[in-house]
């Protein structure tokens, strides 16, 4: 009889246990929040190359030469590149390469699609229009600038120099 007493009794502490615990048992709430990033477009000249038609005589002729502009902008996000008429004459019809020592031009022309596509301008025709692959190395938009100076033969010797800049629009 003591064991089925105490047996009644450990039963029963063990209901008052689970009633006690049942009573104490914990409530849930949930939250939801959200996770974002704003990509903003951007654009911009990755580099650049000079054009130097190097060293040549004073002969009638005309003298071809390219160099490079990349470019890297967001993908999908449309731009357009303009080449300025440069410091000496600022007008990118009439560009010309000034001597270092002296006041004697010689001019050139800076076209995009070939040696003698279109004239390469900083305005709607004559800049390029694109659209960009994405940000990074692998993703950079390579253009050709082509060259033309025509010296006329009557060209003191020296250094002739023009600086175009060229800018990026999106």
């Amino acid at each position: 009889m003591r064991a089925s007493l105490y047996l009644s009794k450990l039963l029963a502490s063990a209901a008052l246990a689970a009633v006690a615990a049942s009573s104490q048992a914990q409530t849930t709430a949930t939250g939801t929040f959200q996770v974002r990033i704003t990509i903003q477009g951007t654009c911009l000249i990755a580099s650049t190359t000079d054009i130097d038609f190097g060293a040549q005589l004073s002969a009638a002729t005309t003298y071809t030469q390219t160099g490079t502009i990349q470019v890297q902008c967001t993908n999908g996000l449309p731009f357009t590149l303009g080449l300025d008429g440069g410091t000496v004459t600022g007008d990118v019809n009439a560009r010309a390469m000034q001597a270092t020592a002296g006041t004697t031009q010689i001019p050139y022309t800076l076209r995009r699609d070939s040696p003698t596509g279109t004239n390469w301008g900083n305005t709607a025709p004559s800049w390029y229009t694109g659209t960009g692959t994405g940000i990074g190395s692998d993703y950079t938009i390579s253009l050709t600038i082509y060259a033309a100076a025509t010296v006329g033969g009557t060209e003191p010797a020296g250094q002739y120099l023009d600086t175009v800049t060229a800018t990026i629009t999106y």
